[in-house]
């Protein structure tokens, strides 16, 4: 890359775009080598965090001016990325008052902090308990629990549902409580053999009209090929997952892409864990079920674990803007990892630079403000302690994690800092 100067921010508007926290500090970072987005990598250079927004990305060693009262870390020998983007993950282990109030009290903390650490400084939510996930987002915006920012989805099962206009009435309830977008919308509720009824069908069209007329995203669990390439006919242009039952051909995979959709990854869906829900060295699903018997939706044999990330790089090649997401409940550190390493089956680091970054933020309508680091986005910044052009698991070394332009997580010269973290050790 060619010596440049300062880019600085000039249109005041773009500081309007997302509400920032009062506490957002100014922040500058010197000598760092600077992955600023796809095949945009700055060996030796400096970016300045202004009232929550990055001002400016500079080559070079030389320091640039500072904001006044800003901190001033020296990054020399890590490498900043924007700040990971989980654009589907279970995060409230509860459902009801009770049962929501009880994992406030006793993890919310805990897995708020879990997330950061991992460098998700944006989490999307599904499958949550409505009222606990928006009462969640509201505590992390207040300050009262640190975590990453929340986009808060709202469940609407169309496929239980007995008409369109119940379908109608539960998506704009959940707007009007104050969800960001639909999720959770299985299609159809029987996954195999592939067989929806014609209701379920009309009660998919009508969610995913009502919720465009609300200007809301709708997403859609659809885990087979049929059911995808349906789905996205009528206009389910956000997907959830890989499919997981059959392989993709390639002429289904251009017709998805057709139609503009997007497709989150959760790769690592099918593949087993170990050493996550105990130490037996025995294969456990996410749930920490065995492994492959208790897959749901699935016969029991394991080829998930293959339908997956083999269909996710079909899609990719034909064009389908793939993003990063977990789909998972457990430790956000041991989640990355795991979604990583199946992802790296097929996808190179440049690849999963564009898919964590830019397509993630645009998977929640977000690429305004997320997904790299650039003058005028959110002061999302990771310091990694390794180079992930030298391997993904460099990817797992968050050392200062930056949201919003506040520090949140600073490891520096704490044992084992920079280096791979799983199970949050």
């Amino acid at each position: 890359m060619k010596p440049s100067t300062a880019i600085t921010l000039t249109v005041a508007a773009l500081f309007c775009a997302v509400p920032l926290p009062v506490w957002a500090q100014n922040l500058v970072i010197t000598n760092v080598r600077i992955i600023a987005g796809p095949g945009k990598t700055i060996e030796k250079g400096s970016l300045v965090i202004k009232d929550g927004r990055i001002a400016s990305v500079t080559e070079g060693t030389a320091a640039p001016a500072a904001p006044k009262g800003a901190k001033v870390i020296n990054a020399n020998g890590m490498t900043a990325i924007a700040g990971f983007i989980d654009d589907h993950r279970h995060i409230i282990q509860a459902r009801g008052p009770e049962n929501v109030a009880k994992w406030m009290k006793e993890l919310a903390a805990t897995r708020m902090r879990e997330l950061l650490e991992s460098g998700v400084t944006t989490v999307q939510s599904g499958g949550d308990d409505n009222a606990g996930i928006l009462e969640l987002k509201k505590k992390v915006e207040s300050g009262e629990i640190k975590g990453p920012r929340i986009i808060a989805s709202g469940g609407v099962p169309t496929a239980r549902m007995k008409s369109e206009e119940e379908v109608r009435a539960a998506v704009r309830k959940v707007v009007a409580d104050g969800a960001d977008s639909i999720a959770e919308v299985h299609y159809p509720d029987k996954v195999w053999p592939y067989n929806p009824t014609e209701q379920e069908t009309k009660n998919l069209i009508a969610g995913i009209d009502e919720a465009k007329k609300l200007g809301k995203p709708f997403q859609v669990h659809a885990v087979s090929d049929l059911a995808m390439v349906d789905s996205t006919k009528f206009g389910g242009l956000k997907q959830v997952h890989s499919a997981n039952i059959n392989w993709i051909s390639k002429e289904q995979a251009r017709q998805i892409a057709a139609t503009g959709a997007q497709v989150a990854s959760i790769t690592g869906f099918g593949s087993p864990n170990f050493d996550v829900f105990s130490q037996d060295n025995k294969p456990k699903f996410r749930d920490g079920k065995p492994w492959p018997e208790g897959i749901v939706d699935s016969q029991g044999v394991g080829q998930e674990a293959g339908y997956m990330p083999v269909n996710l790089r079909t899609l990719y090649d034909a064009g389908v803007a793939v993003s990063y997401a977990t789909d998972t409940t457990f430790q956000a550190s041991a989640a990355l990892a795991h979604e990583l390493k199946s992802l790296n089956l097929v996808f190179s680091v440049p690849d999963l630079i564009q898919i964590m970054g830019p397509n993630s933020a645009r998977f929640i309508d977000k690429e305004k403000d997320l997904g790299s680091i650039e003058p005028g986005k959110l002061g999302d910044v990771i310091l990694l302690g390794g180079n992930p052009f030298e391997g993904y698991w460099n990817l797992l070394t968050a050392v200062v994690v930056v949201k919003g332009g506040e520090v949140m997580v600073d490891k520096r010269g704490q044992p084992n800092a920079g280096k791979p973290i799983v199970h949050g050790n």
